[in-house]
C-alpha cells in the first residue's frame, strides 16, 4: 500500500537536495540499484552521506528512510517527516520495507573518519533477511580533487545475503571494502579536474570559480 503524501517532507527533502547541489561540485554513480525496496549498507565517512544517499534514491524515483542513533533522532525530530527511525526501533524499518521504502543504513554504526571501511554490525543482513529484499553495498567517497567544491562518487552492488547472517555481512564488508578502495585507487591516478571514469553523473552541483571563468572568458572571446 503506497504511502500517503506529506507536503512537509517533500519540502523538507527539497531544501535538503539544494543543500547538496550548492555545496557538492556534483554526484555521481556506478552500478545500478535494485528496482524493488532494498537495504542501503554503505560505509558512513563524511557528514554528506545521507544526503547524498537521498540525492540518489530521488533520482531513481525511489524514497528512503533512515535509521539513526536514538539519541540523534531526539535531537533532530524533524527527520521522522523525513523516514527517519531509531535503533531502538528496528520494526519502523520493517514497516518501511514493506512499503516499498529502500532503507539506508550504516553498519559501521558510527560516523568515521575517511579512510578503510570500520567493524561492520550484522544489523543490515538482519533487516535484509527479515523483510526479504536485497542487500546492496552501497559505498560513497567524498573527495576534493581539482575543483572548488568537492564531489560524490558512489558505488552500488548487490551482495549474497544468503546463509548465516555473519556470511552475509562478511560479504557485504568485502564488497564495500573493494568498493572503497577501487574509488581511492582512481582518485589517486586519474586527472583531478575530470571526474573518475566509469562513475556517471546524476546530480551536477556548484561549479568553481575556475569553470565559471573559464565559461565567461569563452563567451567574450566570441563577442568579440
Amino acid at each position: 500500500m503506497p504511502e500517503r503524501r506529506d507536503p512537509v517532507a517533500e519540502a523538507l527533502r527539497r531544501g535538503l537536495r539544494s543543500m547538496v547541489r550548492r555545496g557538492l561540485r556534483g554526484v555521481w554513480l556506478r552500478g545500478e540499484l535494485p528496482p524493488d525496496p532494498f537495504v542501503w549498507a554503505g560505509n558512513h565517512h563524511t557528514w554528506w552521506d545521507p544526503f547524498v544517499a537521498d540525492v540518489v534514491l530521488g533520482q531513481a524515483g525511489r524514497s528512503g528512510c533512515l535509521i539513526m542513533l536514538q539519541a540523534n533522532l531526539e535531537r533532530y525530530g524533524f527527520a521522522r517527516r523525513l523516514g527517519a527511525f531509531g535503533t531502538g526501533e528496528p520494526r519502523r524499518g520493517l514497516h518501511y520495507l514493506a512499503h516499498g521504502r529502500v532503507l539506508v543504513i550504516y553498519p559501521e554504526g558510527e560516523l568515521r573518519p575517511p579512510g578503510p571501511l570500520g567493524p561492520t554490525a550484522e544489523g543490515a543482513a538482519w533487516y535484509a533477511r527479515r523483510a526479504g529484499v536485497p542487500l546492496c553495498a552501497v559505498s560513497t567517497r567524498v573527495l576534493l580533487r581539482g575543483h572548488e567544491a568537492p564531489e560524490a562518487y558512489v558505488s552500488a552492488a548487490v551482495v549474497d545475503s544468503s546463509g548465516p547472517m555473519r556470511t552475509g555481512t562478511q560479504r557485504l564488508t568485502a564488497e564495500l571494502t573493494r568498493q572503497l578502495s577501487d574509488a581511492d585507487a582512481l582518485a589517486m591516478n586519474e586527472d583531478p579536474r575530470a571526474p573518475l571514469p566509469g562513475f556517471r553523473l546524476l546530480l551536477r552541483g556548484r561549479r568553481s570559480h575556475e569553470e565559471r571563468i573559464d565559461a565567461v572568458s569563452g563567451w567574450l572571446r566570441w563577442r568579440s
